[in-house]
């Protein structure tokens, strides 16, 4: 890449222009046999194979892929005062990922500032000590997890087959093994961002506002399934747009009192997540899956990947036994899978975090906690193929009884497999944890004169300690998976706490 910079009087440019290319080489060789001269882990090498040995197979493969792409960037500045940056990328994928037609992807960008507080109008005697408005709009492309000309129509061996009248004759014939998607292109992600900055009282409180929306287009889709399928697999398709927006906040105040330093840092995320397309041939895209049931959906008008079940609305007082809402409305003990609906989503309302900084002569103290607000947990403890297993003890706490008849969940022994796919394994996630309280000490430098170090601090640190929460499961924050598994307990083991002792040396 090359750099450029002028300025035309106090108006400033700086211009790149950059290419890029990479290249990923895998060669494998892979071999096996079953036979061993002896079971010993010594002897666990092909060169050690019984005479006798059986199914020795020997596979490999040479597999590479590149990826080749032209950027730009012009950026213009003012007096500090307004300040434009257009940026331009072209990407090329390689032909084992996209078809030729298809292979570039170009992506634009346009950000724009305003310091609006260095304008010679801009009072200097306010509270007021910086300000500026900030906008910015851009795209960007993926095409995570193609790979294996999956958009190729391919043809493979299917062996041999006898045809009549000729049925003693072996004939070896072909066939599709894949449907193919010659349109198939990168996926992109469009972002609009409109941000706000000011500090007063010379800049010991700050702020900063931004509001985002991010719209996901042409989404990459695999496993899809048409009315008419030819062929063993089914190709990825671009079948889908999901748009997120939301707002961000960060609010920060630091100042001292004599030799006491502190600062104290805030902020927050709201989110609103929903899929706003999906191609018309698929109705619904199916995603993870527990005890042999699907429970979380990709559908227009929801959120991505919500849990999809069965919604109880009581556990009748006489009986014990869980009362579902059918899709007419009516409370029902037995519905079917035209009765399931949206039961929750691994989708915070809102995230947050919390920093504060304490400083008093050489000690200095850092307590920093995160957490989420209005999103749900599918536990997914109970495997019905195995009631032995570990559960929640919440299904029994609170489980119905004839001296207990309005509880929470259906009676002991209840054994509907609809019932685990329902309301009743929906949890709050919400938390707040305190990730870190770390207490320091920095040696006076008078104390280290006379040797060679000339900082030293000594520190304990208490990390994931404190967690708040109504979940009954071991740890929200570990309990989530990733894309179409958000949101799952599947038994995943909790963050660990921790007791650190360290130092920092310098010299």
């Amino acid at each position: 890449f090359a750099n450029y910079l002028f300025n035309i009087g106090e108006h400033n440019f700086t211009a790149m222009l950059g290419t890029s290319f990479s290249a990923n080489r895998v060669a494998y060789a892979r071999s096996g046999g079953k036979g061993l001269n002896a079971d010993l882990p010594t002897y666990a090498y092909p060169d050690y194979l019984s005479a006798s040995a059986s199914s020795l197979v020997y596979k490999g493969d040479d597999l590479e892929t590149t990826k080749f792409s032209y950027f730009g960037r012009l950026s213009y500045d003012y007096k500090n005062i307004y300040m434009l940056q257009l940026t331009m990328r072209a990407d090329a994928a390689d032909l084992s990922i996209l078809p030729t037609a298809q292979r570039w992807g170009y992506f634009p960008a346009v950000s724009a500032g305003w310091t609006v507080s260095n304008e010679n109008w801009f009072p200097k005697d306010t509270a007021i000590s910086s300000l500026k408005v900030r906008a910015s709009w851009g795209q960007n492309g993926s095409i995570a997890g193609l790979s294996n000309f999956a958009y190729a129509n391919a043809i493979k061996s299917s062996g041999g087959y006898s045809f009549v009248p000729n049925a003693g004759n072996y004939t070896t014939s072909s066939l599709p093994s894949s449907t193919g998607n010659q349109n198939l292109k990168w996926e992109t992600s469009e972002q609009t961002d409109l941000g706000l900055d000011f500090s007063l009282f010379n800049s010991r409180l700050t702020f900063g506002m931004d509001y985002f929306i991010k719209k996901t287009k042409d989404l990459i889709v695999s496993g899809t399934k048409p009315t008419l399928t030819v062929g063993n697999t089914v190709s990825p398709v671009n079948a889908g747009n999901v748009e997120n927006k939301g707002f961000e906040f960060d609010l920060g105040w630091k100042d001292n009192i004599g030799d006491l330093r502190y600062s104290i840092s805030a902020n927050l995320a709201t989110l609103s997540n929903k899929v706003t397309y999906l191609d018309p041939s698929i109705p619904r895209l199916s995603g993870a899956s527990y005890n042999s049931k699907t429970i979380t959906a990709f559908e227009v008008g929801y959120p991505v990947w919500y849990f999809r079940g069965y919604q109880i609305d009581h556990i009748d007082p006489a009986t014990g036994n869980p009362l579902y809402v059918a899709a007419d409305g009516t409370l029902k003990e037995t519905v079917s899978t035209n009765d399931m609906t949206m039961i929750g989503s691994a989708i915070p309302d809102f995230t947050y975090g919390v920093t504060l900084n304490l400083g008093y002569k050489d000690f200095d103290l850092v307590v920093f906690g995160q957490g989420s607000q209005g999103n749900d947990i599918f536990s997914a403890l109970v495997k019905t193929d195995r009631p032995q297993a570990n559960r929640l003890q919440t299904y029994y706490k609170n489980a119905w009884t004839e001296q207990n008849p309005n509880a929470q969940f259906a009676r002991i022994g209840y054994q509907n497999p609809n019932y685990w796919q329902s309301s009743a394994q929906i949890f709050d996630g919400s938390y707040f944890k305190i990730k870190q309280i770390q207490l320091g000490y920095t040696l006076p430098k008078n104390l280290l004169k006379k040797t060679f170090m000339s900082s030293l601090r000594v520190y304990m640190s208490l990390d994931d300690f404190f967690l708040f929460t109504k979940y009954p499961g071991m740890d929200p924050e570990a309990s989530s998976g990733t894309t179409s598994a958000l949101g799952i307990d599947m038994g995943s083991y909790p963050s660990s706490k921790k007791m650190v002792f360290g130092l920092n040396l310098s010299f």
